[in-house]
């Protein structure tokens, strides 16, 4: 290992290490919906082999050629009875995607984009763990660990590796350099399925110091968002040694009294300035109509055999949430005229389709 490195550089483990510190100070205490219900669940058990192994993926054409010919064999429903969004993804929004990725999309770009990377697989208490591992050309650069989200997989980070690892391409310096560690999620892209329960935030957490020791580092740090961000609150709370701090993108810090007010269905406190009663407004809508399909999920996911089967069905799940991911989501009038926050989905839609893993991923 070289020099470890001078992370009072870095504001990321300025504010992150603060995370960590929090934790014997009351973070155990705070409402976080996604770790709460599982911290008492058994770890998975036993220890295999440490051995890390070179992973790298083609999808036969044969397996793109059928997906294609099921995308633009869909058997469409009636159209909605409303003229908005409120009844769920409009048909005309469903078939415009559809027609894109079964006329002009193109996995191939995406796999070579993937094939230039290095890929690993390593077995972790019983499972395959898929991740890539991209280290910086600057000697003291800190090693990070980012966790992506459902219905996301690694697809998403491939942007952020470039300007991570070489900074000083990008306007930074050679101080702000990391060395990249991007797993796939038990049941998600390349990673293994689970066979047996047991895989949740926590043991993937613990499972992710493991990954990190393998790779001999004994300093670092955790980055996440949606189930990224309760694995990596997890690895907070465990404390793993080498672990500096976090950072999140989807950090739950609603204050006790606000998630009690919700919960019993009061009106927001008079007291909140605008920002706050706009946070309150968004919360309060996810709450009551933006969370069915964590419900479906958690209560019985063995049903949702649509996403298995239909890729139009997988891509008509994963829409609405890779929304919230990309953003800037337009009306889409013709396959065309897709916006790039659009086009950004199919190649996590690929990921899901070519592996069959979405069925798996919805488990966690």
């Amino acid at each position: 290992m070289s020099k470890p490195p001078d992370v009072d550089r870095r504001r990321f483990v300025g504010v992150a290490a603060a995370t960590v510190a929090a934790g014997p100070l009351g973070l155990l205490e705070r409402v976080n919906t996604m770790t709460h219900a599982v911290t008492d669940v058994a770890q998975p058990k036993g220890r295999a082999g440490t051995e890390i192994r070179q992973f790298s993926f083609k999808a036969p054409d044969a397996d793109l050629a059928e997906l294609r010919r099921r995308i633009n064999a869909t058997k469409w429903p009636e159209r909605e009875l409303v003229p908005d969004s409120s009844d769920g993804v409009p048909l005309r929004t469903m078939q415009n995607l559809a027609r894109y990725w079964g006329t002009e999309y193109d996995w191939k770009k995406c796999e070579a984009k993937l094939s230039a990377l290095p890929q690993f697989t390593t077995e972790i208490n019983g499972l395959d763990v898929h991740f890539i591992h991209v280290k910086s050309k600057h000697p003291n650069a800190l090693p990070v660990i980012v966790t992506h989200g459902w219905p996301g997989s690694i697809i998403e980070q491939l942007k952020i590796i470039e300007p991570l690892t070489n900074p000083t391409a990008f306007g930074g310096t050679a101080a702000d350099a990391f060395h990249v560690v991007i797993p796939s999620l038990p049941g998600y892209g390349f990673s293994g399925k689970p066979t047996a329960a047991g895989w949740h935030p926590v043991s993937i957490a613990r499972a992710w110091a493991e990954l990190m020791q393998r790779l001999g580092y004994t300093r670092y740090v955790a980055q996440g968002g949606d189930w990224g961000n309760a694995v990596s609150e997890v690895m907070a709370l465990q404390q793993p040694a080498g672990l500096l701090g976090i950072s999140t993108n989807m950090s739950a810090t609603v204050p006790p009294e606000i998630a009690q007010a919700m919960a019993r269905g009061e009106a927001p406190p008079a007291t909140l300035s605008a920002d706050e009663r706009r946070a309150w407004d968004q919360l309060d809508f996810f709450y009551k109509k933006g969370l069915g399909y964590a419900n479906e999920m958690a209560l019985r996911p063995q049903t949702l055999y649509g996403i298995a089967d239909s890729p139009v069905g997988l891509a008509r799940e994963a829409r609405p949430l890779c929304r919230r991911t990309f953003r800037s989501w337009l009306p889409m009038a013709t396959a065309q005229s897709l916006p790039v926050s659009d086009r950004e989905i199919f190649p996590t839609l690929m990921d899901s389709a070519c592996t069959f893993s979405k069925r798996a991923s919805i488990l966690l």
